[in-house]
Parts: structure tokens; C-alpha cells; sequence
């Protein structure tokens, strides 16, 4: 539990702080964006500046998450998987707080649409 106590609020914080700090370049772009970001590599080009920017936030809370897993001894593939399983976690938690943010919004938008919609049918009733 020592272990799990400690690189939880890491990765949670560093969450937190890249959504605010990019909040609407990350709820502008495609879903997809986020891969790259974490892995700080893209197939087919650059990262953009922004890109950048946020895998260099990233990027030292996933090694020091990887040193507080205390593994030592490790071959080249299980180093690598690690490092794998802990970025897919950034990634998954990123992706969950950007849609659920949308969610939020959308959810918004819908209740206001139905309020201007239910005030629409009332009549006004009396004279002032």
C-alpha cells in the first residue's frame, strides 16, 4: 500500500495540472491527441509546441513513478513494459477526464435547451 499511496497522487495531480493548463487545447482536438502527447513520440511528424509542452510536464512524473515501483534488475522488455503500463494509466486518465468534461458540457447545453423549451410553452397569466 506504501507503494500504491504514493504514485496515485502523483499521476492524479499531474492529471489535474495538465487538464487545467490545457484544458481547451485538449477539448479541441481529436481524442487521438493524447497518445503522442504521453509517448512524446509521433509515427508521422513532429508533436506540436503544445504537445511538447505538456509531455515535458508529463514526462518526470512517469519516471518518478517508475523509480517508486523500487524494481530493480529489470531486462530491456520488462523496463519497457513498465513504462508502458504506467503511460497507458496517464493516457487512460487523461482521456477519461477530457470526455467526461464534454460529457458535463453537453449535459449543460442539453438542460438549458430543454429549460428555453419548457419556458416557451408558459403563458403569461394576469396584467401588471
Amino acid at each position: 500500500m506504501r507503494i500504491a499511496g504514493a504514485i496515485g497522487p502523483l499521476i492524479e495531480e499531474a492529471v489535474r495540472d495538465v487538464f487545467a493548463s490545457y484544458r481547451p487545447v485538449l477539448l479541441s482536438e481529436p481524442i487521438t491527441y493524447i497518445v503522442p502527447t504521453v509517448w512524446g513520440a509521433k509515427k508521422d511528424g513532429d508533436l506540436t509546441d503544445i504537445q511538447k509542452e505538456i509531455h515535458a510536464r508529463i514526462n518526470p512524473v512517469i519516471e518518478k513513478v517508475f523509480h517508486s515501483l523500487e524494481m530493480r534488475d529489470l531486462d530491456c522488455n520488462q523496463e519497457f513494459a513498465l513504462y508502458f503500463l504506467v503511460r497507458g494509466i496517464m493516457i487512460s486518465k487523461l482521456v477519461y477526464m477530457i470526455e467526461a468534461f464534454k460529457g458535463r458540457m453537453n449535459e449543460r447545453t442539453i438542460e438549458e435547451q430543454n429549460m428555453k423549451e419548457a419556458l416557451m410553452q408558459y403563458k403569461p397569466v394576469g396584467r401588471a
